[in-house]
């Protein structure tokens, strides 16, 4: 209690401290010029973004300064007071010129209102190789709509195509070589739990995703969780005036269907929305194990496969109403609505082997699994801005979210012996319920105001209430009762309360070529896990400081230094907490561990980035030491049977460089090219207690090319490659894979036909080797990766996807930009 007051008097200073500092900072005047303004559809008024803007001298039209705008179709230019002309310029929209007059100060221009040349155009489609993604002060911005390969996919496979990005065999995913990232949907936490990645992901169909933000060292802004970093996942929503939309359907190999609508009407200050798509997937994988066990006593190999088929069926409604209750304010209120179902058949082969590798006895165990899960969101959010749109602005949110899984396998186990002859006395027959509730409430205010024209402050609380109440039940059949009777030891249930409460500031400083921003987060975290069978409740409540600051130095126009620090904690999740015993398979078990502490990261990165004008480059190198992590790691009970947990190592280690190097050809080639070479280094013990370090050096490249031939179709290709990655007791081996998409733009476009090959060659496969000082594991998992899926988009009212018309040159960013 001392310590929580102490970190709060702490806290309270230090925010003393920086409204002093930000009091001292008004007095400085750097003698620049800033100019705002918004550049919208003329007549529709819809914001245009990655509008090209370039201010020029009159005399000889040379550049003085340039960007591309942002979210909304705003942007920001600075340059010395004088004269100049300012270019306005998007694909598909005619050039505007304007002179302008700038004095010491901020000059705001408004809306700036582009004209349409599509009915000048006629036929003649007006295109450009869309540029992959755009840079800010603490984010890379990645435009989805224009990624082909992934198109009819899921938002997972949609992940997959971009660079920093992995997925594992489980669909769990990291970034630059690290776990624990965070998922947001439309900026916010979802109620599933984050070590459920791959249900929160394959509930969004690909189509329906308009960008991705990358946040690999989020600041004081972002709640702390999430050592990886963040992804923020932006669905598509329109705003165009009149009754618009749009229809999409795709079919894939494999029985693999989707289809879904997009809904909008605007009229004057009233928008509304509505978006619904539907899934079905028919997926099989394949595993296979082999473990040598090295004590005496027991069977010395263990070689085991499986195969599944699943069949997974998905409905997701999205709807939302938006009213402007004046030109600076408006109120939001939202709701979505998804439900999931999945019938899965899986049959496991288990052979024990004796030391010539010939058959001691065998397992045969069918699995037969029915699955629902219901999830639903309702939110309302309000926004002020002040009417001279330079910045100062309130946002508000209260969002509440429930998720409830019901989920039922039935297990027909035969026992075979070393002939090869089933044993009718040893089968066996189980049920395995797994019902589980989940429920999210999120309160949020966020406040910003210039000082200054150079000088910003920023504030905001949020609170995030969350519960889980998770049980499993399993029967075994009693042959001579003739009835299932409930096995007690794996039978279980756990219910987790995790309260966390915080507030944080923010002060954003440019001094001429020099730019910063310093951030304090303060987080209350209070945890209660409570376990009904033995009555046990662990309570664990703590708060902690999360320090942010990021440097830029703008060396010259188009080439920046950033470095930037963050704190970062990881919080234990469900799936490693909960003490059930997984019992899908008696010779690979999982158990949770409730005494699990958050481990914490500092995280530094040191960037360069450079512009040309067909070439962008940023080169960066990172290193993230956290104390206290949370490892899985591998043990073995009365000498048989593997079993997965989690504990709290010492420390771990991770140091790399990125590359990423964007190249335009022409308006119609560009390419990307990403490199991340890393170290890692995990110092831990093992679930016995007996101390290791395994470290080793690792590396991911990704190209993704975009070729157009104008008037008839676009070509994008994706190839990716993973090198080793360590894990506390061993490493997963590379994983190589090539995508391939073709588009074109039909019926005068407002059509769009799309064809695309994930896993060309095949070679998606995962191998995970596991030493430990009593047995030795090699475990391959291959699931359904190489889909043809053929796309078919149509849109009508006006309807576009803001990706269509990006510029080809369009590698500045938009407000806040760098690039």
């Amino acid at each position: 209690m001392n310590k929580n007051r102490y970190q709060i008097g702490l806290l309270t200073k230090t925010v003393l401290t920086i409204l002093s500092l930000m009091i001292l900072f008004n007095t400085i005047s750097v003698g620049q010029s800033v100019i705002r303004g918004k550049v919208v559809e003329e007549g529709t008024g819809s914001p245009l973004e990655f509008s090209n803007i370039s201010l020029m001298l009159p005399a000889d039209s040379s550049m003085v300064s340039g960007t591309v705008s942002g979210q909304g179709g705003r942007f920001e230019l600075q340059a010395q007071p004088g004269n100049y002309l300012l270019r306005v310029g998007f694909i598909g929209y005619e050039e505007l010129w304007q002179e302008v007059s700038l004095e010491r100060g901020t000059k705001n221009l408004g809306d700036i209102e582009l004209f349409s040349l599509a009915e000048q155009l006629g036929e003649v489609t007006v295109e450009a190789a869309a540029s992959l993604f755009r840079s800010e002060f603490d984010r890379r911005i990645f435009n989805l709509e224009n990624t082909i390969v992934a198109e009819g996919g899921t938002a997972l496979q949609m992940l997959e195509t971009l660079p920093s990005i992995q997925v594992d065999e489980e669909g769990n995913l990291t970034m630059r070589g690290s776990g624990s990232v965070e998922i947001y949907i439309n900026g916010r936490p979802t109620n599933l739990s984050s070590d459920d990645t791959e249900s929160i992901l394959e509930q969004y169909p690909a189509d329906a995703i308009e960008s991705v933000e990358l946040i690999t060292n989020p600041s004081a802004r972002y709640a702390a969780e999430g050592v990886g970093g963040i992804i923020n996942i932006i669905l598509k929503e329109q705003r165009l005036q009149g009754f618009n939309g749009q229809v999409q359907t795709s079919a894939g190999t494999g029985h693999k269907y989707t289809t879904g609508v997009n809904l909008n009407y605007r009229a004057n200050r009233l928008n509304v929305f509505t978006n619904y798509s539907y899934q079905y997937r028919q997926l099989w994988e394949e595993n296979q194990s082999f473990r040598r066990y090295y004590d005496e006593g027991v069977s010395p190999f263990l070689d085991q496969d499986y195969s599944t088929t699943s069949w997974n069926q998905g409905h997701l409604l999205r709807s939302g109403v938006e009213y402007e209750l004046n030109p600076q304010s408006s109120l939001r209120l939202y709701t979505n609505l998804n439900f999931r179902s999945r019938d899965r058949e899986r049959l496991y082969n288990i052979r024990n082997l004796n030391m010539q590798q010939e058959l001691d006895s065998m397992f045969v165990r069918l699995l037969e699994e029915d699955q629902s899960r219901d999830n639903y969101e309702v939110g309302l959010s309000y926004g002020w801005q002040a009417s001279s749109d330079n910045g100062h602005r309130l946002d508000a949110q209260l969002s509440f979210s429930h998720d409830t899984q019901d989920r039922i396998e039935y297990f027909d186990q035969d026992f075979f012996d070393h002939q090869n002859q089933q044993v009718v006395e040893r089968r066996s027959l189980q049920t395995y319920e797994r019902p589980r509730t989940s429920q999210l409430l999120l309160a949020q205010l966020d406040y910003r105001r210039p000082i200054h024209d150079d000088l910003n402050l920023e504030a905001g609380l949020r609170s995030n209430i969350r519960f889980w109440d998770l049980e499993q039940i399993f029967n075994e059949y009693d042959f001579e009762n003739g009835q299932f009777e409930q096995d007690d030891w794996i039978t279980n249930q756990f219910r987790y309360d995790r309260d966390v409460h915080a507030a944080y500031m923010i002060v954003q400083h440019r001094l001429g070529q020099f730019s910063y921003q310093a951030g304090l987060r303060g987080e209350f975290t209070a945890t209660d896990s409570f376990q009904p069978a033995i009555d046990s409740t662990i309570t664990n409540n703590y708060f902690n400081l999360f320090p942010s600051l990021f440097l830029n130095y703008e060396i010259s126009k188009n080439q920046d230094v950033q470095v930037n620090y963050s704190r970062r904690v990881r919080r234990p999740r469900t799936g490693a907490l909960m003490p059930f015993i997984n019992a899908q398979d008696f010779y690979n078990l999982r158990i949770g561990n409730p005494g699990l502490e958050p481990a914490f990261t500092n995280s530094f990165e040191l960037s360069y980035l450079r512009g040309w004008e067909n070439l962008f480059l940023s080169a960066s190198t990172y290193y993230r030491h956290t104390e206290n992590s949370i490892s899985r790691v591998f043990d073995l009970i009365d000498d048989r049977y593997a079993v997965v947990t989690w504990i709290n190592s010492d420390t771990r280690r991770n140091l790399g460089v990125e590359l990423v190097n964007q190249l335009t050809f022409s308006q119609n080639a560009d390419m990307t090219l990403t490199g991340n070479f890393f170290h890692s280094e995990i110092t831990s013990r093992n679930a016995a207690g007996e101390p290791y370090t395994n470290s080793n050096y690792s590396w991911t490249t990704s190209l993704l090319g975009n070729f157009r031939i104008p008037n008839w179709f676009s070509l994008q290709m994706m190839g990716s490659y993973r090198g080793p990655i360590v894990v506390p007791q061993g490493s997963i081996k590379p994983v190589f894979s090539f995508n391939l998409g073709l588009r074109r733009n039909i019926m005068q476009q407002n059509a769009t036909v799309s064809l695309s090959i994930s896993d060309l060659f095949n070679t998606r496969r995962f191998v995970l080797e596991t030493d430990d000082v009593r047995f030795g594991q090699e475990r391959r998992f291959e699931r359904e990766s190489r889909v043809i899926t053929l796309s078919f988009t149509y849109r009508f009212g006006g309807y576009r996807d803001r990706g269509e018309t990006r510029p080809s040159d369009g590698m500045n960013g938009g407000e806040d930009g760098l690039y």
